[in-house]
């Protein structure tokens, strides 16, 4: 009976201790530096197709055919890396410029489909579009002032 009492406290001290490593998994910063890295070069050249393609865009004019199929793409990738950024635990000091990074990439991945689902963008998804990417690039720029992304390179709108 007390071999069986002692084998429950070692076994419970061992599996306390284990829980506690597994609960601060956060990325090192070399991991979360090589992601933000992905996401924002690959959100650079999806982005630069549409941007090439919708420099005469106008609000309320129909989308031209040329411009669905890019936009479609920058919608898919925002999704992804939305969904990729949501799914890590960032190192300490990156946690508010990647929830910022989150939401602005859900934003405007919401009315870039709305647009293309009515064939045209209005002022204010225009506006609203301009605004999230601003908060895009504001959160990249202070991951990039805060050493997470090494790359001088200006961004351009993950």
């Amino acid at each position: 009976m007390k071999r069986l009492l002692v084998l429950t406290i070692v076994l419970a001290v061992g599996l306390s201790t284990v829980a506690g490593c597994g609960v601060d998994d956060r990325l090192s910063r070399e991991e979360f530096s090589q992601r933000l890295q992905s996401i924002d070069q690959r959100g650079s050249e999806v982005y630069g197709r549409v941007a090439d393609r919708a420099a005469d865009l106008q609000p309320d004019q129909p989308l031209p055919a040329d411009i669905k199929q890019p936009l479609s793409e920058l919608v898919e990738f925002q999704r992804q890396a939305a969904t990729e950024l949501e799914a890590i635990n960032p190192p300490e000091g990156a946690e508010e410029a990647v929830e910022t990074l989150t939401e602005a990439l859900h934003e405007r991945t919401e009315t870039i489909e709305q647009a293309i689902e009515a064939g045209r963008f209005t002022r204010t998804e225009f506006d609203h579009v301009t605004e999230s990417g601003e908060k895009i690039d504001e959160a990249f720029a202070q991951l990039r002032n805060q050493g997470f992304l090494t790359e001088a390179a200006e961004h351009e709108g993950a």
